[in-house]
Order: structure tokens, then sequence, then C-alpha cells
């Protein structure tokens, strides 16, 4: 586990780690359940640490040697970077921080009601939610942990032929939650790339029919209405739990040699809540019993036993 602190009492004057986080300034007034819960919270960190980071994000090509692919999605996970002295210590420290304990309570003191609402099978009461033990994504294992997280530099490649990095969809059923915390660089000035929130359209209101729309986690805009466009921008923080209606997409980027910035937040679970994947069938609930392939449990535990022999 990561060497932060586990619980979150907002004591005041606020912590070191605290001030580190996205969600510093968000309240429960803040959240959106329509069309699924969310919170878009611009300006979510001062103004004088946002500027810091920044002004350091480290070079996307020292850390991933990402080439010249047309508008390609790069990350660089929290495990590795807890392992790279060469990352400036606060970034450091960021990144840890919302990959930790600390920053679950506080997604879980927002968002329990709403997890809830969503999964009242697999989350009777709020106390459930708040219950989970947070590890380190591709360090721990849910041996040790109910819910790994992660906290990555992430990224799209400049832009030689307009596209959508990805068209709209839903993400992996493991992801309880997901977020992307904005970093537009000043003198970007690339067009696109924004982020669409939609529902499904009323003649998809049947919850049986709508699983058929799905083409893996795809659905076709035809089967959608954009309800919001979050505009790519800086400073700005876009989290959400994750069902079979959090629709979202991005917007098609226009040629430009500008990349662009992101961290992305990731809380993944042992079991899924749902599945989407073409392999598995059409799109469905997990139903009641369901269990994880020892495969998978298996390649999990050695790619953490792995990354931790690495240090």
């Amino acid at each position: 586990m990561l060497d932060v602190p586990t619980a979150l009492a907002r004591p005041t004057p606020r912590s070191k780690s605290q001030s580190l986080s996205v969600l510093q300034r968000a309240t429960k007034a803040d959240v959106r359940l329509d069309p699924y819960p969310h919170i878009v919270l611009p300006n979510a960190l001062p103004e004088d640490l946002y500027e810091e980071l920044a002004a350091t994000f480290p070079d996307p090509q020292t850390l991933t040697g990402v080439g010249s692919q047309n508008n390609k999605r790069w990350n660089y996970l929290a495990w590795r970077v807890r392992r790279n002295s060469a990352i400036p210590k606060l970034w450091r420290d960021f990144i840890a921080y919302h990959a930790s304990q600390a920053f679950y309570d506080e997604i879980a003191a927002l968002f329990a009601e709403a997890v809830c609402a969503t999964y009242p099978d697999r989350f009777p009461d709020e106390a459930s939610v708040k219950a989970l033990r947070a590890g380190l994504r591709e360090y721990d294992t849910f041996a040790r942990a109910d819910i790994l997280m992660d906290a990555m530099f992430s990224g799209n490649t400049p832009v030689t032929t307009a596209t959508s990095v990805r068209t709209t969809h839903v993400d992996r059923g493991d992801k309880l939650f997901s977020g992307l915390f904005y970093m537009r660089p000043d003198d970007y000035d690339a067009i696109g790339g924004d982020l669409t929130i939609s529902r499904f359209r009323a003649h998809a209101d049947d919850p049986l029919a709508r699983l058929a729309l799905f083409d893996g986690p795809y659905v076709d805009d035809s089967h959608v209405e954009h309800v919001h466009t979050v505009r790519y921008d800086k400073n700005l923080l876009v989290l959400f739990i994750n069902s079979l209606d959090a629709i979202h997409g991005v917007t098609v980027r226009e040629p430009s040699d500008q990349t662009r910035l992101f961290i992305n937040l990731v809380g993944e679970i042992e079991t899924p809540l749902y599945l989407v994947d073409k392999k598995t069938g059409p799109a469905r609930l997990v139903p009641p019993g369901y269990r994880v392939g020892a495969r998978n449990r298996a390649k999990r535990w050695f790619t953490a036993a792995k990354h931790r022999l690495r240090g």
C-alpha cells in the first residue's frame, strides 16, 4: 500500500496531502445525477498549485516514447511514477495521493449514496461503499484490497488526420469510477477533444432494449443525445460512477501538433459490475454469484508481483 494517510477527516488547517486533492473544493451539492452520477469541477486546484504542476508536467516522450502515431492515447501508471525518482517530488506526491485510500475516502463521501442507488444489490448501504480498502493498481492485489486505485499521466498525441480518440462508449465494467483531470496547456490551440456526456434516446428507454444497442463498449450516436459537452480546459475535473448508462465520448480533434494532456483516475474492483466485451456476448449486468476466472486472477497476481519486485 502507498505510504500516504489512510483516513480523511478534513482537519483545519488542511494537511499537506489533502491540499493536493482535486476534490478539495467539491461538496455533495456539486454531484449531478442527470444523466448519471458525475461531477464537473472547474478550478479544482488552487491556482498556484495547478501552475506548479503544469510547469513541471513530464515530457510525454520521456515517459512513454509515444512516437508520432495519430491521436494515440498513452498512459503512465501510478506504480511507475512511484519508482521513478526523475519525476518531480510534487508530482510523485500528487499521483500517490490520488491512488490512495484517502482519495478513495473522498470519493466515497461524495458518491456513496449514488453508488447504492445504482447498484443496490452490490452495495446495500453507504457503509458498504465507504468500507472498501484501497490498494495500488498493478502493485497490490485483491487479496489485500477491495478497490485498486490508479492516477496516470495520460494524453493524446498530435493529430495528423481529424479523428475522435474514442467515440461514445462506456468504460470497462470493473471500474467503479473514472476521473479525468484536464491540464490544457496555455499554448494549446487545437480544436476539439472535448468530453461529451450523453443519455440514451427515448426509443431506448427499456433497459433490456438498451443492452442490444452496444457494440462492445460503444454505442452509435443515433441512439443517444448529448446532454452536456465539457470543454477540454485547464484545472478541470470530471469524475463519474460507471454504469451501462454512463455513456460518454470525446469529440473529433482537428489536425494539430498539440498534445492533449490530462490525469486519468481509476478505481478498479475485482468482480465487474457489468460486461461489455464482445467476447463475452451482449452487454449485460453481472449476475449474482459471478466469479472472475482463475486465469485473470493469476495474471493480476503475477503482474503485481513483478512490479513489486522492481521496487
